[in-house]
């Protein structure tokens, strides 16, 4: 079966919150202040088994495992595992537990990793991050070692704009794409925002060129560098992908956003904890599929969302 919106969208992808926790504060994402939810309002992995059946049974063909930071969440590989049955699998980290988990997640079905990385420096990366550089470069290495496919993302604000092209190398000599995203104003991420021509200036000595590659099932638009390295542009806020959106989003707490950019969603978890039927969520995920929006508006309108819960 497959989902399609009314704007003719298959929906067949979904980037899925497993714990709101983190033990990084990049300034973008979470407060430093942050209150983290209770455990008894997670999913837990019996429901999460539950939703995979049905969402799998919906069409959805991929599932992005994030946070928070989903490695934080103890019983991740087994997660990993179960829902590695039904779909093509990948995971988004801050890198700092990577190097221990790495083999085991590959080991239960994960194919992919996306790694943020925003400073090569020490100290900047604690400015932006509050977080140790060290774990972070440690894990990437862990995870290309053990056959994961691993792309660098760098969330670009003016903190970082100068070390673009050292990120470009970094990559390089590792033979792994990164992506430079917008930062989007989702909560309290509002400072220094780089739009993609600012970018591509910064990289214009890298003489890249556009290509069609897709490398996941994400919305970066990849360029070759002279080198043959692919750089990746995720530009939410300056050229707007909304057109081809084809994913949804399934908060830690198991509320069901169509979109990012929009406050809207369905309750699931509340509909499990109360007996639902099959049927019932199924029918109530076909009702986010119904409300996704045709674009977002973030280039007007700050957004109340806590990117945090919702894998960002």
């Amino acid at each position: 079966m497959n989902v399609i919106d009314k704007y003719n969208r298959r929906i067949d992808y979904l980037r899925f919150s497993i714990t709101d926790k983190c033990n990084h504060r990049c300034f973008y994402c979470m407060p430093a202040d942050v209150k983290f939810l209770p455990s008894d309002n997670l999913l837990t992995i019996d429901e999460i088994g539950v939703l995979a059946e049905i969402f799998s049974n919906l069409g959805i063909k991929q599932i992005r495992i994030t946070g928070g930071e989903a490695l934080l969440r103890e019983d991740v590989v087994d997660v990993t595992k179960k829902l590695s049955k039904y779909f093509q699998l990948s995971l988004t980290t801050n890198g700092s537990k990577l190097k221990e988990l790495a083999g085991p997640l590959r080991e239960s079905g994960l194919l992919s990793v996306n790694v943020s990385l925003n400073s090569l420096n020490e100290d900047r990366f604690y400015e932006i991050t509050r977080g140790s550089l060290k774990p972070v470069l440690e894990g990437i290495e862990s995870a290309i070692d053990c056959k994961l496919f691993v792309k660098i993302n760098t969330v670009i604000s003016q903190m970082n704009l100068d070390e673009l092209g050292d990120l470009v190398d970094f990559s390089a000599r590792r033979g792994i794409p990164i992506r430079f995203i917008e930062m989007m104003p989702i909560g309290k991420a509002n400072r220094g925002v780089v739009f993609e021509e600012e970018i591509l200036k910064r990289l214009s000595a890298f003489e890249l060129k556009p290509s069609k590659v897709k490398l996941g099932a994400g919305p970066a638009r990849y360029f070759v560098t002279k080198d043959g390295n692919y750089v990746g542009i995720i530009s939410a806020m300056s050229r707007s992908f909304c057109t081809s959106c084809n994913k949804l989003r399934l908060s830690c707490d198991g509320k069901l956003y169509p979109c990012l950019g929009s406050t809207y969603y369905v309750d699931l978890l509340k509909a499990l904890r109360s007996g639902a039927s099959t049927e019932q969520i199924s029918d109530m995920i076909k009702t986010a599929v119904e409300k996704k929006p045709l674009a977002h508006h973030m280039r007007d309108t700050q957004i109340d969302n806590e990117m945090y819960k919702l894998g960002g």
